[in-house]
């Protein structure tokens, strides 16, 4: 992941804008997105925090080390991805991909990091540290990355269009669930479904829906195409 090499690198870089000491520990807080140094005490755990706080939009590191981590929380489950940028073809891409996330007792495990979910002047963000031994002292260095929001997807299954699910991810729904998870992803780009039909019939009951035109798999984005075919090839398998 991305955010990995970032929290590092941006966590010494930024070693003595604010701290605090005690006998054998010196730790110090910054905001990442705002690169500025803050006292630890400002940043306050939120006890307790529900799987679902955990959706949001974090932003890590600055320039070319610049990553988004995405959360959303969709069917009692977190979906992660990082978006970032690649220097390609003299010119920079933009790139997604999916991360294992975990959640365990109030916190995420993405990328052997742990995170939880703290207020930073009233702001909700995602918290994680980092420890080093300099001549002795522990260096305990903290990391607070503010919830920018996340737009999320319309419909039941937003992940459908969010990361490449796989075979595990969709065992647990029936034949008719991975029906409606399929033709959501055309009926989010505005698809025509056959008048009267069962998929016209469901999608015409949700607000979000707005028929524009027949939509084919030429007008999905790489993800929804895994997905689309990953689903179809399960809805096959209960026949």
């Amino acid at each position: 992941m991305k955010t990995t090499s970032v929290l590092i690198i941006t966590f010494l870089f930024y070693y003595g804008l604010s701290f605090s000491q005690t006998k054998d520990t010196i730790t110090t807080a910054y905001i990442s997105i705002q690169d500025y140094g803050v006292n630890p005490s400002t940043i306050k755990k939120i006890a307790n925090p529900k799987i679902s706080d955990y959706e949001g939009s974090y932003h890590f590191g600055d320039s070319e080390g610049e990553s988004q981590l995405e959360i959303i929380y969709s069917n009692a489950k977190l979906f992660a991805r990082t978006d970032y940028a690649e220097w390609e073809n003299n010119t920079w891409a933009g790139k997604s991909d999916r991360l294992l996330i975990k959640y365990l007792n109030g916190k995420i495990l993405i990328d052997k990091i742990n995170y939880e979910l703290s207020f930073s002047d009233k702001a909700k963000g995602l918290t994680s540290h980092y420890y080093k031994n300099i001549d002795g002292k522990t260096h305990h260095y903290i990391q607070f990355n503010p919830d920018n929001k996340i737009e999320k997807t319309k419909g039941k299954y937003p992940e459908t269009s969010f990361v490449k699910l796989t075979v595990d991810d969709l065992s647990r729904f029936s034949q008719s669930d991975l029906k409606i998870m399929r033709n959501e992803i055309f009926a989010r780009k505005g698809h025509i479904f056959k008048q009267g039909g069962k998929m016209d019939n469901y999608f015409s009951q949700k607000e979000w829906y707005k028929p524009i035109e027949k939509i084919n798999n030429s007008n999905l984005n790489d993800v929804e195409k895994h997905n689309v075919v990953l689903i179809l090839e399960l809805e096959k398998s209960f026949k």
